[in-house]
């Protein structure tokens, strides 16, 4: 793995990371473990006509990037599959893994970039150890390099959403007993369990607070729903996300035998959804509550919530150097 050591006394490491409605950008020093990380720099470039440009204006924004840069893969860019670790040895893992995905993926396994998390404190429980495989394909990671080296930027690390939400839990006190942090975009939600900065579990959930939200008029002139049916359609997509979010927290439990998860934190949302965290609550009988994300990182200036929202993964990207366990991709 590469591993950055800054001739600076406060090491830092910037991110861009692509949203749905454009790039978001953060810069993150590290000072001593006992104090919290600084956000130096954090702002959000709107779409333009495509993403070279829109990465050129967050350029301008930025003056020049000095540090180093890692940056997410989306969704759509990667397969995350939670699997029984092959028992080969270490040097031999990725190929046995290659070998066993290879039906899963839609092109030849010989072009997927792999990597493996492993999911630790399991053999003490006498069952077979499982582990997180991310596979891309390889011209989609070029692509991705490209993207940010042809503007001159010092790519170090593509990590994964998952990861970066990780890096964010792992800060949060609750963290030392197990966490479940849910971050709800436009029209997706990410689900994931910690414990003491490891990622147990992950969940990408097909609802986010668009599917939420109720009209305040009798009728929806466009879609010609009433408000008995939008209510009707909140209760259904609400349901999907207590069933998730409930399957997950059995399957921690029951699988890898950790304490009972008493904490469900909201990642910050653009859009608020009223009585969510009080229907959460009666529905998972855990203790819900919003994130701030000043809860974990210092600034010169609070951070409003349309801002955390829309930079919230960019943030957690640029804590990678405060999680001593990051694995994922990395240049040599």
């Amino acid at each position: 793995m590469y591993k950055w050591v800054s001739k600076s006394k406060t090491p830092q490491l910037a991110s861009v990371v692509q949203h749905s409605e454009g790039l978001a950008f953060a810069t993150v020093s590290h000072k001593e473990a006992t104090k919290k990380p600084r956000l130096e720099k954090c702002f959000f470039q709107p779409q333009l006509s495509d993403v070279q440009t829109t990465l050129q204006q967050l350029l301008q924004q930025s003056r020049r990037i000095k540090q180093p840069v890692t940056t997410l893969l989306n969704s759509s860019q990667f397969t995350l599959l939670l699997m029984q670790r092959p028992n080969v040895d270490k040097d031999e893992l990725i190929d046995a893994v290659r070998w066993q995905i290879k039906d899963q993926l839609n092109y030849p396994a010989e072009e997927a970039i792999i990597e493996v998390l492993d999911i630790p404190g399991q053999q003490e429980r006498g069952r077979t150890p499982m582990i997180y495989t991310v596979a891309t394909h390889q011209d989609i990671l070029k692509s991705s390099i490209n993207l940010l080296e042809d503007s001159n930027l010092n790519l170090k690390y593509i990590d994964i959403p998952e990861l970066a939400q990780r890096n964010i839990s792992s800060l949060l006190p609750e963290d030392f007993i197990g966490v479940a942090l849910l971050n709800l975009q436009a029209t997706s939600g990410l689900l994931t369990i910690t414990h003491e900065g490891e990622l147990y579990l992950s969940r990408v959930i097909d609802v986010g607070y668009e599917h939420l939200e109720i009209e305040e008029d009798t009728s929806d002139e466009d879609s010609g729903l009433s408000l008995e049916e939008t209510t009707s359609a909140f209760e259904v997509n609400f349901g999907k996300i207590v069933l998730e979010i409930q399957r997950s927290l059995d399957y921690y439990e029951s699988h890898y035998g950790k304490a009972t998860i008493g904490n469900l934190i909201i990642a910050p949302l653009e859009n608020e959804i009223p009585c969510l965290n009080e229907k959460l609550e009666q529905e998972l009988g855990l203790a819900v509550r919003n994130l701030s994300l000043d809860e974990i990182v210092e600034s010169e200036t609070a951070l409003d919530i349309e801002i955390q929202s829309r930079c919230f993964t960019a943030i957690g990207a640029a804590l990678r150097l405060a999680v001593d366990n990051s694995t994922l991709s990395k240049f040599e």
